[in-house]
Protein backbone atom coordinates (compact mmCIF):
# COMPACT_ATOMS: atom_id res chain seq x y z
CA UNK A 1 0.00 0.00 0.00
CA UNK A 2 1.69 3.44 -0.81
CA UNK A 3 0.84 6.42 1.13
CA UNK A 4 -1.38 7.94 -1.81
CA UNK A 5 -3.63 4.71 -1.43
CA UNK A 6 -3.67 5.26 1.98
CA UNK A 7 -5.02 8.67 1.80
CA UNK A 8 -7.23 7.61 -0.29
CA UNK A 9 -8.67 4.87 2.47
CA UNK A 10 -9.05 7.60 4.88
CA UNK A 11 -11.26 9.53 2.55
CA UNK A 12 -14.18 6.81 2.32
CA UNK A 13 -12.91 4.16 4.28
CA UNK A 14 -14.64 1.59 2.04
CA UNK A 15 -12.33 -0.61 2.11
CA UNK A 16 -12.90 -1.41 5.44
CA UNK A 17 -16.77 -2.90 6.90
CA UNK A 18 -18.66 -0.82 8.76
CA UNK A 19 -18.63 -0.99 12.81
CA UNK A 20 -21.66 -3.02 14.17
CA UNK A 21 -25.09 -1.24 13.69
CA UNK A 22 -26.21 -2.19 16.80
CA UNK A 23 -23.06 -1.02 18.70
CA UNK A 24 -23.52 2.42 16.79
CA UNK A 25 -27.03 2.44 17.81
CA UNK A 26 -26.81 1.31 21.00
CA UNK A 27 -23.38 4.08 21.89
CA UNK A 28 -25.42 6.72 20.46
CA UNK A 29 -28.55 6.33 22.18
CA UNK A 30 -26.67 5.70 25.30
CA UNK A 31 -24.87 9.18 25.07
CA UNK A 32 -28.62 10.95 25.27
CA UNK A 33 -29.72 12.13 28.53
CA UNK A 34 -32.44 10.25 30.44
CA UNK A 35 -31.92 7.07 28.41
CA UNK A 36 -32.92 3.87 30.20
CA UNK A 37 -31.51 0.16 30.20
CA UNK A 38 -34.92 -1.00 28.41
CA UNK A 39 -34.84 1.32 25.54
CA UNK A 40 -30.52 0.08 24.79
CA UNK A 41 -32.32 -3.05 25.20
CA UNK A 42 -34.57 -3.20 22.60
CA UNK A 43 -31.83 -2.72 20.18
CA UNK A 44 -30.06 -5.29 21.37
CA UNK A 45 -32.55 -8.00 20.99
CA UNK A 46 -32.08 -7.68 17.19
CA UNK A 47 -29.30 -9.11 17.37
CA UNK A 48 -29.08 -12.65 18.92
CA UNK A 49 -25.40 -13.67 18.92
CA UNK A 50 -25.18 -10.02 20.23
CA UNK A 51 -27.77 -11.11 23.32
CA UNK A 52 -25.92 -14.50 23.94
CA UNK A 53 -22.58 -12.71 24.21
CA UNK A 54 -23.70 -10.22 26.49
CA UNK A 55 -25.44 -12.82 28.77
CA UNK A 56 -21.89 -14.64 28.34
CA UNK A 57 -20.25 -11.66 29.95
CA UNK A 58 -22.57 -10.63 32.25
CA UNK A 59 -22.14 -14.46 34.01
CA UNK A 60 -18.66 -14.52 33.93
CA UNK A 61 -16.58 -14.68 37.07
CA UNK A 62 -15.34 -10.89 35.97
CA UNK A 63 -18.91 -9.29 36.74
CA UNK A 64 -19.12 -11.52 40.15
CA UNK A 65 -22.50 -11.45 40.10
CA UNK A 66 -24.34 -14.12 42.84
CA UNK A 67 -27.00 -15.16 40.94
CA UNK A 68 -27.27 -16.22 36.98
CA UNK A 69 -28.22 -13.54 34.59
CA UNK A 70 -31.01 -15.11 32.47
CA UNK A 71 -32.19 -11.96 30.76
CA UNK A 72 -31.02 -8.80 29.16
CA UNK A 73 -33.93 -7.22 31.39
CA UNK A 74 -32.28 -8.97 34.09
CA UNK A 75 -28.43 -7.55 32.90
CA UNK A 76 -30.05 -3.84 32.06
CA UNK A 77 -31.29 -3.80 35.90
CA UNK A 78 -27.95 -5.34 37.73
CA UNK A 79 -25.38 -3.26 35.48
CA UNK A 80 -27.04 0.03 34.32
CA UNK A 81 -26.93 2.37 31.05
CA UNK A 82 -23.04 2.48 30.80
CA UNK A 83 -22.05 -0.89 31.72
CA UNK A 84 -24.23 -2.39 29.34
CA UNK A 85 -23.58 -0.12 26.75
CA UNK A 86 -20.10 -1.41 27.29
CA UNK A 87 -20.64 -4.67 27.25
CA UNK A 88 -22.42 -4.45 23.82
CA UNK A 89 -18.79 -2.33 22.54
CA UNK A 90 -16.63 -5.09 23.66
CA UNK A 91 -18.78 -7.62 22.45
CA UNK A 92 -18.35 -5.99 19.17
CA UNK A 93 -14.84 -4.65 18.78
CA UNK A 94 -13.85 -8.32 19.86
CA UNK A 95 -15.68 -9.45 16.11
CA UNK A 96 -14.23 -5.84 14.58
CA UNK A 97 -10.32 -6.28 15.36
CA UNK A 98 -10.59 -9.90 14.36
CA UNK A 99 -11.82 -9.10 10.74
CA UNK A 100 -10.07 -6.27 10.36
CA UNK A 101 -6.29 -6.40 11.16
CA UNK A 102 -3.96 -8.75 10.30
CA UNK A 103 -2.44 -8.25 13.40
CA UNK A 104 -5.55 -8.74 15.34
CA UNK A 105 -4.93 -10.64 18.28
CA UNK A 106 -2.44 -7.86 19.16
CA UNK A 107 -4.66 -4.88 18.80
CA UNK A 108 -7.03 -6.23 19.89
CA UNK A 109 -5.48 -7.15 23.70
CA UNK A 110 -3.72 -3.62 23.45
CA UNK A 111 -7.36 -2.22 23.22
CA UNK A 112 -9.16 -4.22 26.22
CA UNK A 113 -5.91 -3.11 27.95
CA UNK A 114 -6.49 0.52 27.26
CA UNK A 115 -10.01 0.35 28.02
CA UNK A 116 -9.49 -1.42 31.23
CA UNK A 117 -6.43 0.75 32.66
CA UNK A 118 -8.62 4.09 31.64
CA UNK A 119 -11.54 2.96 34.18
CA UNK A 120 -8.89 2.35 36.55
CA UNK A 121 -7.47 5.73 35.81
CA UNK A 122 -10.58 7.52 36.04
CA UNK A 123 -11.27 5.76 39.10
CA UNK A 124 -8.19 7.55 40.86
CA UNK A 125 -9.13 11.22 38.97
CA UNK A 126 -12.61 10.98 40.28
CA UNK A 127 -14.18 13.82 38.12
CA UNK A 128 -14.40 11.37 35.24
CA UNK A 129 -17.13 8.87 34.03
CA UNK A 130 -15.25 5.46 34.57
CA UNK A 131 -17.42 3.72 32.23
CA UNK A 132 -17.14 6.38 29.29
CA UNK A 133 -13.38 6.00 30.10
CA UNK A 134 -13.51 2.71 29.43
CA UNK A 135 -15.10 3.13 26.17
CA UNK A 136 -12.77 5.73 24.73
CA UNK A 137 -9.94 3.48 26.05
CA UNK A 138 -11.56 0.81 23.51
CA UNK A 139 -11.69 2.90 20.31
CA UNK A 140 -8.95 5.03 21.09
CA UNK A 141 -6.18 3.44 18.68
CA UNK A 142 -9.11 1.72 15.98
CA UNK A 143 -6.99 3.94 13.40
CA UNK A 144 -4.15 1.72 13.85
CA UNK A 145 -6.44 -0.86 11.89
CA UNK A 146 -5.66 1.04 9.26
CA UNK A 147 -2.43 1.83 9.27
CA UNK A 148 -1.98 -2.13 10.29
CA UNK A 149 -2.50 -2.65 6.11
CA UNK A 150 0.61 -0.55 5.03
CA UNK A 151 3.29 -2.00 3.32
CA UNK A 152 6.74 -2.94 5.06
CA UNK A 153 8.29 -0.08 2.96
CA UNK A 154 6.17 2.33 5.08
CA UNK A 155 6.20 0.92 8.86
CA UNK A 156 9.81 0.57 8.05
CA UNK A 157 10.30 4.41 7.15
CA UNK A 158 8.03 5.60 10.26
CA UNK A 159 10.59 3.38 12.12
CA UNK A 160 13.26 5.12 10.94
CA UNK A 161 11.82 8.66 11.50
CA UNK A 162 11.64 7.46 15.16
CA UNK A 163 14.82 6.40 15.68
CA UNK A 164 16.20 9.79 14.11
CA UNK A 165 14.28 11.46 17.14
CA UNK A 166 11.19 12.02 16.23
CA UNK A 167 8.03 10.76 18.62
CA UNK A 168 5.98 8.57 16.66
CA UNK A 169 2.82 10.81 15.99
CA UNK A 170 5.12 12.63 14.31
CA UNK A 171 7.14 10.07 12.21
CA UNK A 172 3.76 9.09 11.22
CA UNK A 173 2.48 12.25 10.08
CA UNK A 174 5.57 13.21 8.16
CA UNK A 175 6.03 9.31 6.43
CA UNK A 176 1.96 8.97 5.95
CA UNK A 177 0.23 12.52 5.86
CA UNK A 178 -1.94 12.24 9.21
CA UNK A 179 -1.44 10.07 12.35
CA UNK A 180 -3.34 7.02 13.36
CA UNK A 181 -5.45 9.43 15.78
CA UNK A 182 -6.55 11.49 12.92
CA UNK A 183 -7.10 8.28 11.24
CA UNK A 184 -9.37 6.53 14.17
CA UNK A 185 -11.27 9.92 14.12
CA UNK A 186 -12.41 9.86 10.44
CA UNK A 187 -13.19 6.39 10.84
CA UNK A 188 -15.41 6.78 13.46
CA UNK A 189 -17.31 9.96 12.22
CA UNK A 190 -17.99 7.94 9.49
CA UNK A 191 -19.79 5.86 11.86
CA UNK A 192 -21.77 8.58 13.55
CA UNK A 193 -20.41 7.78 16.86
CA UNK A 194 -21.08 10.73 19.46
CA UNK A 195 -18.67 13.74 18.81
CA UNK A 196 -17.14 13.61 22.20
CA UNK A 197 -15.52 10.31 21.28
CA UNK A 198 -14.51 11.38 18.02
CA UNK A 199 -13.12 14.14 19.92
CA UNK A 200 -11.16 12.19 22.79
CA UNK A 201 -9.73 9.79 19.74
CA UNK A 202 -8.34 12.73 17.44
CA UNK A 203 -6.34 14.32 20.54
CA UNK A 204 -5.54 11.24 22.81
CA UNK A 205 -1.88 12.14 22.58
CA UNK A 206 -2.40 16.03 22.98
CA UNK A 207 -4.84 15.98 25.55
CA UNK A 208 -5.00 20.00 25.88
CA UNK A 209 -6.25 20.34 22.40
CA UNK A 210 -9.24 18.34 23.28
CA UNK A 211 -12.67 20.55 22.73
CA UNK A 212 -15.19 18.12 24.23
CA UNK A 213 -13.52 16.83 27.18
CA UNK A 214 -9.86 17.13 27.80
CA UNK A 215 -9.79 15.60 31.34
CA UNK A 216 -11.43 12.67 29.35
CA UNK A 217 -8.90 12.80 26.71
CA UNK A 218 -6.16 13.16 29.12
CA UNK A 219 -7.47 10.04 31.31
CA UNK A 220 -7.50 8.07 28.58
CA UNK A 221 -4.48 9.00 27.33
CA UNK A 222 -2.87 8.16 30.81
CA UNK A 223 -4.60 4.65 30.66
CA UNK A 224 -2.76 3.44 27.42
CA UNK A 225 0.49 4.39 28.81
CA UNK A 226 -0.44 2.82 32.45
CA UNK A 227 -1.35 -0.38 29.73
CA UNK A 228 1.99 -0.43 28.22
CA UNK A 229 3.62 -0.15 31.63
CA UNK A 230 2.55 -4.22 31.33
CA UNK A 231 5.57 -4.73 29.14
CA UNK A 232 7.99 -4.34 31.88
CA UNK A 233 8.61 -7.80 34.05
CA UNK A 234 9.72 -5.25 37.11
CA UNK A 235 8.70 -1.79 38.71
CA UNK A 236 12.07 -0.33 37.15
CA UNK A 237 11.31 -2.12 33.51
CA UNK A 238 7.71 -1.10 34.00
CA UNK A 239 8.72 2.85 34.82
CA UNK A 240 10.40 2.44 31.31
CA UNK A 241 7.74 1.13 29.27
CA UNK A 242 4.82 3.44 31.21
CA UNK A 243 4.50 5.25 27.98
CA UNK A 244 7.08 4.01 25.86
CA UNK A 245 5.48 3.96 22.25
CA UNK A 246 3.75 7.23 22.37
CA UNK A 247 5.26 9.18 24.83
CA UNK A 248 3.69 10.78 28.11
CA UNK A 249 2.19 14.84 27.98
CA UNK A 250 2.93 17.10 31.09
CA UNK A 251 -1.18 18.61 30.13
CA UNK A 252 -2.23 15.00 31.30
CA UNK A 253 -0.54 14.91 34.61
CA UNK A 254 -1.45 18.87 34.85
CA UNK A 255 -5.58 18.24 33.84
CA UNK A 256 -5.87 15.42 35.91
CA UNK A 257 -3.62 16.43 38.92
CA UNK A 258 -2.11 12.90 39.18
CA UNK A 259 1.69 11.99 39.83
CA UNK A 260 3.27 8.92 38.22
CA UNK A 261 4.14 6.90 40.66
CA UNK A 262 0.05 6.79 41.74
CA UNK A 263 -0.53 5.36 38.22
CA UNK A 264 2.08 2.63 38.28
CA UNK A 265 0.80 1.23 41.74
CA UNK A 266 -2.23 0.30 39.75
CA UNK A 267 -0.16 -2.29 37.59
CA UNK A 268 -0.84 -5.19 39.59
CA UNK A 269 -4.60 -4.55 40.19
CA UNK A 270 -4.77 -3.87 36.15
CA UNK A 271 -3.24 -7.28 35.38
CA UNK A 272 -5.07 -9.17 38.04
CA UNK A 273 -8.35 -7.19 36.29
CA UNK A 274 -7.18 -8.00 32.47
CA UNK A 275 -6.36 -11.42 33.10
CA UNK A 276 -9.87 -11.96 34.56
CA UNK A 277 -11.28 -9.58 31.64
CA UNK A 278 -9.58 -11.31 29.13
CA UNK A 279 -10.89 -15.19 30.11
CA UNK A 280 -14.78 -13.70 30.42
CA UNK A 281 -14.00 -12.50 26.41
CA UNK A 282 -12.66 -15.14 25.66
CA UNK A 283 -15.64 -17.58 26.84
Amino acid sequence: MTVETLKSLVTDMRSLAPFPHVATTVLTLASQPGVVPEQLIAVIQTDPGLTAKVLKLCNSAYYGFQREIASLEEAGNMVGVRTLTNLVLTSCSSRYFQEQSAASEDAWQGSVATAVASRMVAQVVGRVEPERAYTSGLLLNVGELVLAQLGDEERERVEAEVEAGRSRVQAERVILGMSHAEVGARLVTRWMLPEVLTDTIRHHHAPERAERNPLLTATVHLGEALAESLAGEDEASAAESFGARYGVCDAAWELTELLPHVLLELRPRLQSELLEAQSALAA
